[in-house]
């Protein structure tokens, strides 16, 4: 399916007559499908167990497996320096953190350009059907309490779960894709333009194709549908599924709907308090406007910049990095394209909270902890506690590996929290000081 993809970008550089570029491609494409049917040809035969062991060795080599072969391009065009910013670049991509390499993204190639959108939209379905599939029935994180609308398929082995949760979906996707690039470009952006950044907002990605993000564009239209774009991705899919065959009441019936509601109704007020009456009119309306955006790109860990990476200092006034690293690590629903905690996880420690607390006052009630109707048992509690704990393990060492390779503390920390939350873009709009990823040191 990789190498499928890469055929857009193939003829995108034959239409645009960069003869290298599609030669590039196209030899890609080639490498990439001869691997991958040698493959399937070498073991379609083998009926070998696919528990849960391989389940988890699974989803530790799909994404490094299918980076490395997203990368191919990257390095023979010649658009990365090293083999390692193209490696960074390809698996930014497709774990739809954003982080780039890349700088000059006006003058880059159409068919780079396509490449990066398709792997972020290739990866965020990725994430999608895994987590459907595969994740909720390891029982990784608690994810024993999401609640998925699609039929759960208990009597078949993980890959044909996977397959049947690819079809259901796969189109539930590509439809939204498409609504959106169509809504973009009657919403101020051009056709290509709109097109990449569908890509990348319904797998709140945030790869864009300019350097100075959506503000590039003068279309403060576009930007709203950018947020319903990002919100869309940041949804449970599998209630897309069920609205789309007829059952509308999923919405006002699940908590986790409820929950997102709630933390947008109070980043509404509370940025309209923090602005109201220090600001005229309209500095007021304009200054709302990037401050909901930036949220809501932070809370779906789009990581959208708003304006050139360097002059995102200007946020750090009207939106503090305090509450942008909260929202990073907050993330959206499960079964989503968002990275982060999710917001699932963190009701289930706040109600265990407040069950213990309660105990103080009644050493002897007993309170079941539910989210919504769902009654939550204690090895659901401690899984979402081990999944807290291992991320915010994974945080300290890589904040402390960054660290070590001289980059100031703050950067460090800043840095690791937009890689592991998967919101890259969002490093400047935290740390403006911070240097580009590709002018890291190795």
């Amino acid at each position: 399916m990789l190498s499928g993809l890469m055929t857009v970008p193939t003829i995108a550089a034959v239409l645009e007559g960069n003869t290298h570029l599609a030669w590039t491609f196209g030899a890609s494409t080639v490498l990439t499908c001869f691997f991958g049917a040698s493959f399937t040809l070498a073991t379609r035969r083998t009926g070998g167990h696919f528990g849960k062991r391989e389940g988890f060795m699974f989803l530790v080599l799909v994404w490094l497996v299918l980076a490395l072969f997203g990368a191919i391009p990257f390095h023979f065009s010649g658009i990365s320096r090293y083999p390692v910013d193209a490696y960074f670049e390809s698996i930014s991509g497709i774990t739809t953190t954003g982080a780039t390499t890349i700088i000059g993204l006006e003058a880059m190639p159409t068919a780079i350009l396509i490449w990066r959108a398709l792997l972020q939209w290739a990866g965020g379905f990725l994430t999608i059907v895994l987590a459907v599939s595969l994740i909720a029935q390891l029982g990784i994180g608690g994810m024993e309490s999401f609640q998925s609308a699609l039929p759960r398929g208990e009597g078949g082995s993980l890959p044909a779960r996977m397959v049947q949760t690819m079809r259901d979906l796969f189109w539930i996707y590509a439809l939204l894709t498409m609504i959106g690039a169509l809504a973009l470009w009657g919403s101020g952006m051009p056709a290509f333009d709109g097109f990449c950044h569908a890509f990348s907002g319904i797998s709140t990605g945030g790869f864009s194709t300019r350097d100075d993000g959506v503000t590039g564009f003068g279309a403060p239209l576009a930007e709203f549908v950018l947020i319903i774009l990002m919100l869309i991705g940041a949804i449970n899919f599998t209630l897309h599924w069920a609205v789309f065959n007829g059952q509308f009441r999923v919405f006002v019936d699940n908590i986790g709907i409820y929950y997102l509601s709630l933390t947008l109704v109070f980043l509404t007020f509370a940025f309209i308090f923090i602005s109201f009456g220090r600001l005229s009119e309209g500095d007021f309306l304009s200054t709302f406007r990037v401050q909901i955006f930036t949220a809501i790109s932070a809370l779906t860990t789009s990581g959208f910049n708003y304006g050139p990476m360097r002059d995102s200092a200007a946020l750090a006034g009207i939106v503090p990095p305090v509450l942008i690293i909260g929202l990073i690590l907050s993330g959206g629903m499960m079964a989503s394209t968002t990275g982060g905690i999710r917001l699932n996880r963190i009701v289930i420690v706040l109600k265990q909270a407040q069950r213990e607390l309660s105990h103080l006052t009644f050493p002897h009630g007993i309170r079941v902890l539910r989210l919504g109707t769902q009654r939550i048992d204690n090895s659901i509690i401690w899984s979402v506690w081990g999944y807290i704990f291992s991320f915010i393990l994974a945080l300290v060492t890589l904040a402390l590996t960054l660290a070590f390779f001289e980059l100031e503390t703050e950067v460090a920390i800043a840095a690791a929290t937009v890689i592991i939350s998967n919101a890259g873009p969002m490093l400047h709009a935290i740390t403006p000081e911070a240097p580009n990823f590709v002018d890291m040191s190795y």
